[in-house]
Parts: C-alpha cells; structure tokens; sequence
C-alpha cells in the first residue's frame, strides 16, 4: 500500500530528523549505530509505502493510524533513544571535552609554567648578568673613581711632602748655613786647629782672648755639626786652658775623631806629661804623634822629632829626629824651623854635637830655618842670627849689614838684649855711623828692664867682646852721674864704682 503524502512527509521528516541527527552525533562514538537506526527507519517506510495498494480505505486508515502510533512511537522511542544516547554521548562528549580541556589546561599550565619557569629563569639570568654587568660597571665605576681618588690623595701627599721635604729643607738649610756661619765665625775668631807652641806670651794670651770671644760659636757649631772637628777642638783647648782636663779629653777625643790632626797631638801631650786624668804613657804618647804626623799635624811631627832626640818612648834616634823636624819645618811650623836651624846651626840634640853621615853641623843649612822663625817672631831665632852674622861660621862669612839688620828687629820688640845689642851697635860704629850719646841711653835702657847685666850686655867682634869707647863709657857715666847714682869722676874708666852704678839701674 502506498503511503499517502503527508505520511511519507511526516516519515520523512522523521527519517531526514533521524539522519540530521546522526550526522550531528557523527563526531560521537556512537555515530555507526545510529546511522544503522536510521537505514532501518527508511526501510520501513519505504515498505510502508510499497503495499500502498493492497488494503481498502478502512484497513488502509486503522493501518495507517496503527503505523502513525507505531511510527509515532518508534519515532518517540528512536527521539527518546536519541534523546538518551545523545545525552550520554553529548555528556561524555562534554566530559572529554572537559577531561581534553582538563588535560588541554594542564598541559597549557604546564607549558605555561615551564615557559614562565623559562621565563623567570631566562629573566633571574638576564636579571643576574645585568646585576653582574652593573655590578661590574658599578666595580669598575668604583674602582676608577677609588683610583682617581687615590691618584689625587697620592698627588695630595705628593705635594704635602714635596712642600713639606721644601719647607724642611728651606729649615735644613738655613740651619746649616746658620751653623756654617756660626763654624766660620769659630773658625776665623779662633783660628784653625792648631797645638803649634805659641812663639811668644803675647801671642798665647791674644790666641786665648780670641778663643774666649769664638766660644759661643763654637759651641753653637759643634751642637748643630757634630762630625766637624774645629769646634771640639776649640772648646777642648778653652777647657784645658781653664784647668778643666776631664773635660777637655773627651773634646780632643771627639775632634781626633772627627778628623783633627792636632787633637791627636793635644791627647798625646796628655800621655806624655801624665796630665790629669790621664795617666803618663810615654809609648801611647808615641803612638798618638806618629798618628798626628802621619795625618799631616807639623806641632805632632816636632813632638815625635823629639821623642826620638830624646829616646822617649822610642829608641833615640838623631837621623829620624832630623827627618822628623825637617818634614815639621817643611810645613811651616815655626818652633820646629827654629830647633831644626839650632840644630843645623851647633849640633844641638845630636850626640858630640856633630855628626858627619847627617851633615851637622851645617850653618848655611841653619840660616833659612832660623830667618823663617825669626820672622814669625821668634827673638831666639833672632839672637842666633845676630850671632851668626858677628862671628860668622862656615859657609856664612860676618855681615855688619845683616847683623845690624836683626838686631834693630830684635831692638824694636822690646827685647833687653836687643836694646843692649843695638847700643853696641852705636858704640862700635858697627853697620852705622858711631853715635856715643845714643849707645849710652841704649845701655841705660837695657839696665833699666833688670834683664841684663853691665858685665855680658856688650856684644862681640871676631868671638871677642872689645874695650869700652871713651866717648860712649863717658856720656854712660853722665847719664848714671845725672840720676844720682854715680858720684865719682867722670873719665870713661867702666871700673868697679861705675859698674855698682849701672846696677842700681835696675832696682
């Protein structure tokens, strides 16, 4: 029976529903069975529609109803069905769905964490090598800044020390040329160090009223420079001077020290004599001079000259006394060219007074020597000159000239005897016109010093001492007769009352 239109419409529809809906669940796990379902339902209708034309209206309508409520309630089972198995399937569609959106999320989180964790840890290491690298800069930064700032305090330092070492230096040398001017002014007041003898007690007491006034700089020059020797000496002889020996040793010592030749000299007198508080040591004395001389000292090398003359504290020795004195003599020293010209001159110091392997005596060697003394004011050295050039000797023949020449320099110190010998001088007519006026006040004025005696003030010719001139014994005796000493006549007869005459003179 063919089925009428709306019917096949209806199953259509349903089977279109059928087949929409399937399609729609095709995605779900069940989409086979319920494409199955829906073949089914075609093929029941289209049965339906094939015996369209076998029953009668009646049979056609129950059947049809009968189908439509079967259709109808196949229809409402297969919805039901549907209904169902989608919700089954559309639930666990929805829980796959959350269990895929679940597993979706996790692994998002997960990646989401891992990508964070790579993140932050690709941040913590930009992060750590940017703080390394700011750290760096910051090190560095420092570093240079720390540099910069210890360059400029070294610069700092730098220039206060340099202004500093200046200032110190400026101070140094001001100091050290205040001290050198204070060591000049020793120096030149007081003169170098010197343990020369001194050629006469004027010379002594000026040399010590020079030391009294260079004291101060002395002092002030051994406290600033104490590695020169000039100071040490000069205050040591100022304390010798006093008395004051314990003091003094100990300055000689430190200027010996320091390099003064003539300390040497002053500690070896302090040996030789036994001057307190040193003990006499005639072999230490030795030692010192020959240290002195060896340094150059002329007043050590004269002292040693004579040690050997006399065999103190080394074995006598006229040939090393000669080399010794010459080499003192040599250098200027005054006292050594006068013992060396006495020595050359009479033989003084050597044995028998001669010695022929020396050459001594040897006058003309002599004279040199004791002319250099005399001119430094030795008036011993004087006398034996006038001698020498009154009686002459070998090698040097008499000369009035130069007789009369040292005994007016020995005259016009003041000497006694020069006075005398320049009287006799007048008297004689000797390198002069004769003058007996003046010859007799020269005698007088000798007498008068209480130095001389009327019986040797007379000089000599050719080794002998002549008579009296007439006119010169005559103007002496006015001159006694003038002053109330002589009151018997005048006649130029130089006797015994005359000569008791002249003595008072001298009282």
């Amino acid at each position: 029976m063919k089925l009428p239109f709306a019917i096949r419409s209806i199953f259509l529809v349903s089977a279109l529903a059928l087949g929409a809906g399937g399609v729609a669940a095709q995605e779900d796990a069940g989409a086979a069975d319920r494409a199955a379902a829906v073949e089914e339902a075609i093929a029941a209708l289209q049965a339906l529609s094939a015996a369209d034309e076998g029953p009668s209206e009646a049979d056609l309508a129950a059947g049809r109803a009968e189908a439509v409520e079967d259709a109808q309630a196949a229809f409402a089972a297969l919805a039901a069905e549907t209904a169902a198995r989608v919700e089954v399937e559309q639930q666990a569609a929805r829980e796959a769905a959350v269990s895929a959106a679940q597993d979706a999320f996790a692994a998002l989180a997960a990646e989401t964490a891992a990508r964070v964790e790579a993140e932050e840890a690709a941040a913590r290491e930009a992060a750590v090598t940017a703080a390394q690298d700011a750290f760096a800069a910051l090190a560095a930064e420092t570093a240079a800044r720390v540099e910069a700032e210890e360059a400029a305090a070294r610069q700092a330092a730098v220039e206060e020390a340099q202004s500093a070492f200046a200032a110190l230096t400026e101070a140094r040398e001001a100091a050290r040329a205040e001290a050198e001017a204070a060591l000049a002014q020793c120096i030149e007041i007081a003169g170098p160090p010197s343990a020369e003898n001194y050629p006469s007690e004027e010379a002594q007491a000026d040399a010590l009223m020079a030391l009294r006034d260079a004291l101060p700089f002395c002092r002030d020059a051994a406290e600033a420079l104490p590695d020169e020797g000039a100071p040490f000496f000069h205050l040591a002889t100022a304390a010798q001077a006093s008395g004051r020996h314990r003091r003094a040793v100990p300055l000689y010592e430190q200027a010996a020290e320091n390099g003064v030749a003539a300390a040497l000299t002053r500690l070896g007198d302090y040996h030789n004599f036994g001057l307190r508080p040193v003990r006499e040591d005639v072999e230490e004395a030795a030692r010192l001079y020959r240290q002195a001389a060896a340094a150059g000292d002329p007043a050590g090398t004269a002292t040693l000259a004579f040690m050997y003359r006399l065999g103190r504290g080394v074995p006598r020795d006229a040939g090393e006394m000669l080399r010794l004195m010459t080499q003192a003599a040599d250098a200027g020293y005054p006292f050594a060219q006068f013992n060396l010209g006495r020595t050359l001159l009479s033989g003084d110091g050597v044995p028998g007074g001669s010695d022929e392997a020396l050459g001594i005596p040897d006058a003309r060697a002599a004279v040199p020597y004791l002319v250099a003394a005399a001119n430094s004011g030795n008036l011993e050295a004087v006398q034996d000159l006038i001698g020498l050039y009154s009686d002459g000797a070998e090698g040097v023949p008499a000369s009035d000239f130069l007789r009369g020449g040292w005994v007016e320099i020995l005259a016009d110190s003041g000497d006694p005897n020069g006075i005398a010998a320049r009287a006799f001088l007048y008297e004689q007519g000797i390198g002069r016109g004769a003058d007996p006026v003046l010859a007799a006040q020269g005698y007088v004025e000798a007498l008068e010093t209480g130095e001389v005696d009327i019986s040797d003030m007379r000089g000599t010719i050719d080794g002998r001492t002549p008579p009296w001139d007439r006119d010169t014994a005559v103007a002496f005796q006015e001159i006694l007769a003038e002053r109330g000493l002589y009151t018997a006549a005048i006649d130029g007869d130089i006797g015994p009352r005359t000569r008791a005459a002249a003595r008072l003179l001298a009282e």
